[in-house]
């Protein structure tokens, strides 16, 4: 998780910015241009998300690709993939693939080097369920690579509905993934496990307790914002040191200019100052509660 620990302390920021490119939620200049078929939605998720990436860029440590997103719109969603990764690593961002990938050892290897390797991802996320065998070729693509990347792995997250399921056992199951976290990462230079652990902050007496047993994990922290995740909550999650938690927010960036539209009767906005102004907004707020990067 060098890469990750690096850009934070060099940027002094927490902040990851999701890209969930909904087509349905793009400024109104793309939209339209859309509606006349002058843009695929594909190549306006493509301009969009560039935009963004060079308006965060001062104020976030990495950003998170929800995969999803792109594979919805084929072919050329993958090169938009493929091209945002890239952009990012260009400005000094390392990526996080938000793939949650888990399957047997063979085709997780598959899934590793497709995203680690072939699209050149820093990081990526990992489903556990099947156990060591799901999540170990995704570390050894990793280390192979070399690039202080490593694997976030759905630990305690933040849906609704996530407890049904996480906190249906004795131990919890984020206990048990917890263990299977701490036992396959390898502290790297920056002090870090390089398998870090998915906690949400929307339940912040669980990541509480994550972080009692994953003394050394990097978080990373969805629920920030739109979730209703806040800041205050973000502290539960902190290591000794009051850092190793990278927070994500997505919709709060990526739709700021919507906002902006409210406030102003303007068509669209301008929706790269208003992911700017966002990102600053949290980066200020994650910082004034004391949550170091």
């Amino acid at each position: 998780m060098d890469a990750f620990v690096s850009s934070a302390r060099r940027k002094g920021s927490a902040v990851v910015v999701g890209l969930d490119p909904d087509p349905r939620h793009l400024p109104p200049e793309l939209l339209s241009r859309v509606r006349e078929s002058a843009l695929t939605e594909a190549g306006a998720v493509r301009e969009f998300c560039l935009g963004i990436l060079e308006a965060v860029e001062s104020e976030a440590a990495a950003v998170k690709l929800q995969l999803a997103y792109f594979e919805r719109l084929g072919p050329e969603g993958m090169e938009v993939y493929s091209d945002l990764i890239q952009a990012s690593h260009a400005l000094g961002l390392p990526t996080i693939a938000d793939a949650k990938r888990g399957d047997v050892g063979h085709v997780a290897a598959t899934y590793a080097e497709a995203h680690l390797s072939i699209y050149g991802a820093t990081g990526v996320t990992v489903n556990p369920y099947m156990g060591a065998d799901a999540v170990e070729p995704f570390l050894e693509e990793a280390r192979r690579l070399g690039r202080g990347g490593g694997v976030f792995v759905l630990v305690a997250t933040s849906n609704s509905s996530a407890l049904d399921v996480q906190d249906s056992s004795a131990p919890p199951l984020y206990e048990t993934a917890s263990g299977l976290v701490g036992s396959l990462g390898e502290v790297g230079e920056a002090g870090y496990l390089d398998a870090g652990a998915v906690v949400g902050v929307t339940r912040p007496e669980v990541g509480r307790r994550v972080r009692e047993l994953l003394p050394e994990a990097l978080f990373l922290a969805p629920g920030y914002g739109a979730q209703k995740g806040a800041a205050s909550d973000v502290k539960a999650l902190l290591d000794t040191r009051g850092a190793g938690v990278l927070v994500n927010s997505s919709r709060g960036i990526l739709r700021a200019f919507e906002r902006l539209e409210r406030q102003t009767s303007s068509a669209g906005g301008d929706y790269r100052s208003g992911a700017r102004d966002a990102a600053r907004r949290m980066r200020e707020d994650l910082e004034a509660a004391g949550i170091r990067a």
